[in-house]
């Protein structure tokens, strides 16, 4: 609608007249439960492997597909629905566990067609090591931010960076870099199985409430600092929103 300066009634009805301003907020499901579970699941098979609990030398080349699009598609999706969420932690792991599984399947996707060689996980590798270097870095900030959250939550992170530490031990040559990688993968299983319990929190949760009696039964132990943190995040002049993490369903 176009005004006319010499046009004063108008003008002056147009300034009293309230504004017809709609806000949507858009709720979503905590990206995190969809994170933990496909990083639970990738890392608990993978892990086993390195353990040896199953398979041999040519394990990876059928199982690799299936992480690649659980632990790491699933993870890599949910960390960028961390961005919607305001979540900086969720959206820093998941997509960088997301895009580390995702490139391992890739990896093992060029071994299956032949175009490189294999290589073993137990033995001197430090194309894959230097990685670790990267992965253990911003697994431990995550495992420090954690602790204001849960100590399931904190648990999982500060498990899976030791394991993260212990693998650099990919740039050293002799047996001890298999026990090295058993002693990692060992780690890396108790936070894939802490990850499985925190994902039943979500789930559990979401079905009969967070103040539930069936809810008691299982624990996360939160902190004081995220139980008295608000369910609605300000932004800076934008309306807020529900952040997708422990105690906000």
């Amino acid at each position: 609608m176009a005004l006319r300066g010499d046009n004063d009634e108008k003008v002056e009805a147009v300034l009293k007249q309230d504004p017809h301003v709609s806000i949507f907020l858009q709720p979503i499901a905590p990206p995190a439960a969809l994170g933990l579970a496909g990083f639970a699941g990738s890392t608990f098979i993978t892990a086993a492997w390195i353990a040896e609990w199953f398979g041999n030398a040519e394990s990876p080349l059928y199982f690799f597909p299936f992480i690649a699009f659980w632990g790491g598609l699933a993870q890599f999706i949910a960390g960028l629905f961390g961005y919607r969420a305001r979540d900086c932690l969720v959206t820093v792991i998941h997509t960088l566990w997301g895009s580390f599984w995702m490139s391992i399947g890739l990896l093992y996707a060029f071994v299956a067609a032949g175009a490189i060689q294999p290589q073993s996980i137990w033995a001197h590798f430090p194309e894959l090591a230097i990685w670790f270097v990267v992965m253990a870095a911003f697994t431990w900030s995550g495992a420090i931010a954690a602790t204001a959250r849960d100590v399931i939550l904190a648990a999982i992170l500060f498990s899976l960076a030791i394991g993260s530490t212990i693998a650099c031990c990919l740039f050293a040559y002799g047996h001890g870099v298999k026990d090295g990688m058993k002693a990692a993968a060992y780690f890396w299983l108790l936070a894939a199985l802490l990850a499985w319990w925190r994902v039943t929190v979500y789930l559990i949760e979401e079905a009969y409430g967070p103040k539930s009696s069936v809810a008691k039964f299982f624990p996360v132990f939160r902190t004081s600092l995220e139980k008295s943190s608000p369910l609605i995040v300000p932004g800076l002049g934008e309306p807020g929103v529900n952040r997708g993490m422990p105690g906000v369903i």
